[in-house]
């Protein structure tokens, strides 16, 4: 996946995905770099949602959710992708290189990761959760972005999918706080 960094200028600093390493750089220099990120239109369309999430569509996919199969190639390629995103942002970004789509749409490849892996351990893998969509559905590569966002002052990340004009986790109530630095797509 290509990755565009979004740089967030606050109270004299300047906010920079690190790509290779997944950190955030915080600079107290905010001279020090210009945003010259020249956007393709679905990243333009996708941050579009995320500053204004009241056009968002609703998701209707969840009424299917029994009909979702998983099977243990699935198994092993979600507790694979959770042990890489541990490891190493780099290992990640080559692993989804990938591709696999088995499903539709990122709603069922969400809700086949939320099948696989239990609820009480769903916050921590935000990542894992949203490259799986990313690298399991069908309409991703057209119609998909995954962002990466921080909530400044706490410098807490986030990430999470916009595929189609939706965010596609119903669980997930968390990204509307996170401000964009980074974009897979």
């Amino acid at each position: 996946m290509k990755i565009t960094k979004l740089q967030i200028f606050r109270d004299n600093k300047i906010y920079i995905f690190e790509p290779y390493t997944g950190l955030l750089l915080e600079k107290n220099n905010i001279n020090f770099l210009t945003c010259d990120t020249i956007l393709c239109d679905k990243v333009i369309k996708a941050l579009e949602i995320n500053h204004n999430p009241y056009i968002i569509q609703k998701i209707n996919n969840y009424e299917n959710e029994k009909k979702i199969k998983i099977n243990k190639i699935n198994i092993l390629h979600v507790r694979l992708l959770i042990k890489i995103c541990k490891t190493s942002f780099l290992l990640t970004r080559i692993f989804t290189k990938l591709r696999l789509p088995i499903y539709n749409n990122s709603t069922e490849s969400i809700i086949a990761f939320r099948k696989i892996v239990p609820s009480s351990i769903q916050n921590d893998l935000c990542l894992p959760r949203a490259l799986f969509a990313a690298i399991t559905s069908k309409k991703f590569k057209e119609k998909g972005v995954v962002f990466i966002g921080v909530f400044l002052p706490s410098k807490s990340m986030h990430a999470w999918v916009i595929e189609d004009g939706v965010q596609p986790d119903l669980y997930d109530n968390m990204w509307i706080n996170f401000e964009p630095v980074a974009a897979l797509w």
